[in-house]
């Protein structure tokens, strides 16, 4: 292994340890530090993955991301956990949307890697494949509630459905996120795997 795929490896687990960090200590932290964080942090990683990748995410995409960062810097700021928001708990209503919001640049992504390795999957399967990791993220999230609850004393789990609802809530954003990313990105450009979602949509 060259130096410089040793120090790739080196900067994506500092990346992945950070934001994992942040997840763990976001909701104690202030409005203003999360804001701050989250440019930075996604300033880094949108200018590594297309320096180091060529890979040209669009800015919306990363704009949503950054808004689903702030559902949750709000929602503590105003203290609204705890409460009502609508028809649901903030709690939630901020899985539901956050999960609306990042579901698209993760069909995004998912598909572009694909399409760079070769792989000319159908849309169906590739949006099967980018909601499974979705899935699986929003799961590795729960499990950061859990440190923050058994090893840092943290109140993240209000009861003993509060993990079960919470991934309730991610999956049904997950769905509505996923029907509503096919437009979006047909918005944002036209590639290859845009022009299959526009051929199975007509």
């Amino acid at each position: 292994m060259n130096l410089l795929r040793k120090l790739e490896l080196s900067i994506a687990m500092i990346l992945l340890v950070t934001g994992a960090a942040f997840l763990l200590k976001m909701c104690y932290l202030s409005f203003a530090f999360n804001c701050i964080f989250g440019i930075v942090f996604l300033g880094i990683f949108y200018a590594y993955v297309t320096r180091r990748h060529g890979i040209n995410i669009p800015l919306a995409l990363i704009g949503l991301v950054f808004a689903a960062l702030q559902v949750d810097a709000l929602g503590n700021y105003f203290r609204m956990y705890g409460r009502r928001f609508g028809p649901l708990q903030y709690d939630e209503f901020s899985h539901l949307a956050v999960q609306v919001l990042i579901t698209p640049i993760v069909i995004w992504l998912v598909g572009h890697s694909l399409g760079r390795m070769g792989y000319k999957l159908p849309l169906k399967l590739t949006v099967l494949f980018a909601t499974t990791i979705m899935f699986s993220l929003s799961a590795c999230y729960e499990i950061i509630e859990l440190w923050d609850e058994v090893y840092f004393r943290g109140q993240r789990i209000w009861g003993p459905h509060d993990t079960a609802n919470d991934l309730q809530w991610d999956l049904c954003g997950i769905i509505i996120g996923t029907m509503l990313a096919i437009p979006l990105l047909k918005a944002t450009e036209s590639k290859p795997l845009l022009k299959q979602a526009e051929t199975l949509i007509s």
